[in-house]
Formats: C-alpha cells, structure tokens, sequence
C-alpha cells in the first residue's frame, strides 16, 4: 500500500503556507502602486517567494510547483487589474513574476526533493541494517541454543551410557543383598535390635534399587507409545494421585484446565511421570505450605500446561543445571527427575521451559505439539 503523501499529514503547514498566500495578497492588494507605495508593493511581491521555498523545503519538488501555481492564482488578478487590465502589461516584468515563481519553486522544489530521497534513503537503509541486525542477532541466539542443545545432548549421551553400566553392576549385587537381608529378618522377630538393623538394610537397599531404576530410565528411556490421549485426563489423574500429600502439606491446589482441548498423541504413563515429577517438585518447594496452579490451554498448534508454586524458587546459580543430569539441590536427590522430564518431553517433541523468581515461586511450561509426530 502506497504511503499517505506527506501534504495529507501536515495540515499546519499547509495551513500557515495558506494563511500566509492570503495574508500577502491582502496587503498586495490594498497597497497602491504610487510613487508613494511603491516600495511598499514592491516588499509585498517579493514575499510570495517565501510560501514558495518553504512549500518546496517541506513537501519537495511538488510542494514547490503546487503553491507557485497557488501564488500566480493569486497574483494574476494584480496583474490585471492593477498593471494594465491585461495579461501583457506595459511592465512585463510584472507579469514575468509568475515565471519566476514557478522557476523558483522548480528549483528549490529539485534540491529539495533531491535531499529528501536522500534522507530517505539513508533511512531505508539504516532501517534494512537494523532489520539485518536483529536477523542476525536471532539466527545468533539460534546457534547458541542448538549449540548447546547439542553439548546437552552429548553429555546426555555419555551419561546415559555411564549409567547404564554402573547401574547394571550395582544392581545384582543389591538384589543378593536385599536377599541375604530378608532372610535374616526371619531368624529375629519384631523389637529385636537385630531386626531393626536388618529392616533399615532393606530400606536402604530399597532406596538405592530406586536410584539404579532411575539411572536405567535416564538411559535407556523407552520410546513413547503414543496414544490418542486427552492431556487433561492425564493431569487429573496425577493430581488424584497426589491428592494426599497436598493435603499433608497444607497446599491449595487451584486448577484451570481448558474445556475445548483437542486430544494428542502422547505416552500417557511417560506425561503422568512428567506431571508427577513437577507436582511433587512443587510440593517440596513449599514445606510450609503454599499454592499450586494447574493450567492447561491452547496456543496454536500446541497444548501448553503450566504448573505455578508460590515455594523458595530457584537460585540463579541452580537455573543453569536444572535439567542437567545428576545435578540437584536436596539432600537425598538423584538430580534425574528433570533431566528425564526434558527427555521424555524431547522424545514427545515438546518442550519445557520456566520462570522463577528467588522466595516468590517458580512456574513451569510445557508445550506439547498437537499434530501426530
């Protein structure tokens, strides 16, 4: 669409450019041409130059031409009435005045316009370079998160491989542990001191099963099974499992989980885990108590859930690594929890993102695609 000529924005300008026509012409007109007003008129005539060169210097070479034709509209009357009663007066320079008006604004209306394509061609261009810097600025941050999705995925990859031999070792020997424990609890009974060891072995060994489950899940997470699955029904599902443990922790749960989502293809026993592990995280992030919002909508082409806490939040130092492997805060974690969260979201072609704020809460978002694949 072609831009609104600048005459159309400007209207003081046309406006005062108008006043002034019609202010020159007034005096023109009542100062006679006697000896006596002479210079007078002469003053008067000169002064239509100046609407002129201020038309061409603001609206370019059209602006000029415009407000001489103007001014001679103006003029030609004087020349009639007042140097002869015709076209061709005695004086032709008078009536060459006309001439000179168009010439001048000719010209100042050439080097004006000249000036203003000029400038706006150094607009255009600063413009195009500021656009050339942002595009680059973008395909920048662009390559430095796919920079680093890659080294992620590395040390992934190397983790997973690590892990996946230390847990396969380390867990044989637990089950003959665990083994050896149970058969000794039944040579003492319950209140012996020797039965409360051998039952904190067995927790133990139960704990440290669990960390080598999730070293094997971290790495060799099973491909989704995907299944046409309403997401909503998966998060009720999680938030009736944790339903207890919000109660325990005196946190009010608040949830606004969209009506009109359509169903996707998703794990749903993968997206339960997910769910799991980021309520849970919540629940923990408000050992006092707290509120916990669930949210699920539409944007686009994607589902997008949200799960907001009003716990400690998350420090800048931790932001970092938080879905680095083996890396973790509490006492007794693994620092698996969100590494296999991201992976399983990767394996959905999702992806998790969060906002956090130190003693204010933390809020997660995961974005799911709804197109199969």
């Amino acid at each position: 669409m072609a831009s609104t000529p600048a005459y159309y924005k400007n209207y003081w300008k046309i406006t005062a450019l108008v006043l002034f026509v019609i202010g020159v012409s007034i005096f023109h007109y009542m100062t006679g041409t006697t000896h006596k007003h002479h210079g007078l008129h002469e003053i008067y005539r000169r002064l239509y130059y100046v609407p002129i060169i201020l038309s061409a210097f603001w609206f370019g070479l059209k602006g000029g031409l415009f407000c001489a034709i103007i001014v001679s509209f103006f003029y030609l009357p004087h020349v009639f009435y007042q140097w002869g009663g015709s076209f061709f007066t005695n004086d032709l320079p008078k009536t060459l005045e006309i001439v000179l008006y168009h010439v001048i604004g000719l010209v100042t209306g050439i080097l004006s316009q000249r000036q203003m394509d000029a400038k706006m061609s150094l607009e255009k261009t600063i413009k195009e370079r500021d656009e050339s810097y942002d595009k680059l600025k973008k395909q920048a941050e662009t390559l430095a998160q796919s920079e680093e999705q890659l080294r992620r995925a590395d040390r992934l990859s190397a983790l997973g491989k690590l892990s996946a031999g230390i847990a396969h070792e380390v867990r044989n020997p637990l089950a003959s542990i665990k083994g050896t424990a149970e058969i000794l609890s039944d040579k003492f009974k319950p209140g012996d001191k020797e039965y409360e060891f051998v039952e904190i072995l067995i927790k133990e060994v139960n704990r440290l099963d669990a960390v080598v489950v999730g070293f094997l899940d971290f790495a060799k997470p099973k491909p989704p099974e995907l299944k046409l699955s309403k997401i909503n029904d998966v998060i009720l599902s999680v938030l009736k499992l944790t339903e207890h443990q919000m109660d325990r922790s005196k946190i009010n749960l608040e949830t606004r989980l969209s009506d009109n989502l359509p169903s996707v293809y998703v794990d749903p026993e993968q997206m339960k885990q997910v769910f799991l592990n980021l309520i849970i995280n919540a629940a923990q992030a408000m050992p006092d108590g707290g509120e916990l919002e669930v949210e699920s909508h539409r944007n686009s082409s994607v589902i997008v859930c949200t799960f907001s806490d009003t716990g400690i939040g998350i420090s800048t130092e931790q932001q970092n690594d938080l879905f680095t492997p083996f890396y973790t805060s509490k006492k007794h974690g693994t620092g698996l929890g969100l590494a296999i969260v991201y992976r399983i979201l990767e394996g959905h072609k999702g992806g998790i993102s969060f906002i956090t704020e130190e003693n204010k809460g933390t809020c997660f978002t995961i974005s799911l695609p709804i197109e199969k694949g």
